[in-house]
């Protein structure tokens, strides 16, 4: 059996919660990518797509920090979106500086077609776990992620 072809020993890093969280994250990316991605999805936008659903209004930074992205990403993502008609911006009457987000109709519609196709493949990754099993790791991670 060639070297190249042998089980690679992951023991090193199998106590280590970050990495294993990041091979989790990147395992279910790649899925969202493989049923999802064709469209032209990507986790990121679907996040924004939610976030402006559940929070209209809200400002560029606030979304930023919300999804822990850098402003300059954020920017650059919305950009796209604002071009494809997603999202629109609206200047803050309060204030002349900040731009307050929503979904445009097509956002508002690519969302509703989006949601269930998610939530099916969320789904079908949890189904690796038992119920109470989703349910702790859902709380664990919720525990994790607050500031």
């Amino acid at each position: 059996m060639s070297r190249a072809s042998t089980p690679l020993d992951m023991t090193p890093l199998t106590r280590h919660l970050g990495f294993l969280l990041r091979l989790a994250q990147q395992q279910v990316f790649d899925e969202f990518h493989r049923s999802i991605g064709p469209a032209g999805i990507t986790p990121a936008r679907y996040a924004v797509l939610a976030l402006l659903h559940a929070n209209p209004g809200i400002t560029q930074a606030r979304l930023a920090e919300a999804l822990r992205v850098k402003t300059s990403n954020m920017t650059v993502l919305l950009a796209g979106m604002e071009a494809q008609g997603l999202v629109e911006r609206r200047v803050d009457s309060n204030n002349r500086r900040a731009n307050l987000l929503c979904l445009a109709p097509a956002g508002k519609a690519q969302r509703e077609a989006l949601a269930p196709v998610v939530l099916a493949l969320e789904q079908q990754v949890a189904q690796r776990l038992s119920p109470p099993e989703q349910a702790t790791l859902l709380a664990l991670l919720t525990r994790l992620t607050q500031p």
